[in-house]
């Protein structure tokens, strides 16, 4: 039978797509099937015995009794929610280990032109971030059978490093990236100059200056990577957080609030 198959192959999946079920579909019938015609004869009815759960419209979470963890894998939801894609900010800290606390939220980076609206499943919200550039320091990682994108480490230091509010605040990035090990530092220091951003180039060289002396992930930063972005420091100066005074770091000409360094306590 069409639909013992069809379920024989879900019950090892956690997450799938309409698309996914009507290619399965097709494949056992030997001929290419209608979104309408699978979603009628087989999904619906799968829906009301409880072997599906819909995640979304045309996204399910795979609930097949006794066969199937009932949590749905949040990095596997994101991953299937748009084809072009990566996963960031505080969700990519969890998917490498590093995140210092938890978070119920996957921020899922995509183009403007393939934004989704915000929803929630088990708890966990998943929310759209816009950006143009979806390719650069974006890579494949393999994750229960599937391959899905995320953030490189060194992009991922940038993003969080640019944006600390949606990871956190500046206490959660300081404490989540002083242990993403692993990361190439000419690739990093490449990255935060390719998009000539003053504040940024700053902000990056003063965080991986801070966690050079804070962490064994950083011992090995080589002084004159350092000094390639300090090449790029402009005269004027600058806040780490906008409208937020303190004294003045002079080598990357930004202003640090005071007690900053108070986020690094437990490191």
């Amino acid at each position: 039978m069409v639909r013992e198959e069809l379920v024989e192959v879900i019950s090892n999946r956690n997450v799938v797509t309409t698309g996914e079920m009507v290619g399965e579909v097709s494949r056992i019938l030997g001929l290419e099937q209608r979104n309408s015609y699978v979603y009628k004869k087989f999904i619906y009815p799968l829906l009301r015995k409880g072997y599906l759960r819909r995640v979304r419209q045309n996204l399910y979470h795979v609930t097949v009794p006794g066969q199937q963890n009932s949590t749905a894998d949040k990095f596997l939801v994101a991953s299937k929610i748009r084809g072009v894609y990566f996963i960031g900010f505080h969700a990519a800290l969890e998917f490498y280990g590093t995140a210092y606390s938890y978070r119920n939220q996957v921020h899922v980076c995509v183009r403007p032109s393939n934004r989704f609206d915000e929803f929630q499943y088990q708890n966990t919200m998943y929310t759209p971030y816009l950006t143009k550039d979806v390719e650069t320091g974006i890579i494949l990682q393999s994750h229960r059978g599937n391959e899905i994108s995320v953030c490189s480490k060194e992009r991922l230091f940038i993003e969080c490093v640019k944006h600390p509010r949606l990871v956190g605040g500046w206490e959660e990035v300081l404490k989540s990236l002083q242990s993403l090990g692993g990361m190439h530092f000419e690739a990093l220091v490449n990255y935060a100059i390719m998009w000539s951003n003053q504040s940024l180039i700053r902000k990056v060289g003063f965080v991986l200056e801070l966690l050079r002396d804070e962490s064994i992930y950083y011992q090995h930063l080589e002084a004159a990577t350092l000094d390639v972005l300090h090449e790029q420091v402009s005269d004027n100066t600058r806040y780490l957080e906008k409208g937020r005074k303190g004294p003045l770091n002079k080598k990357w000409r930004l202003y640090i609030p005071v007690n900053f360094n108070e986020h690094l306590r437990g490191i």
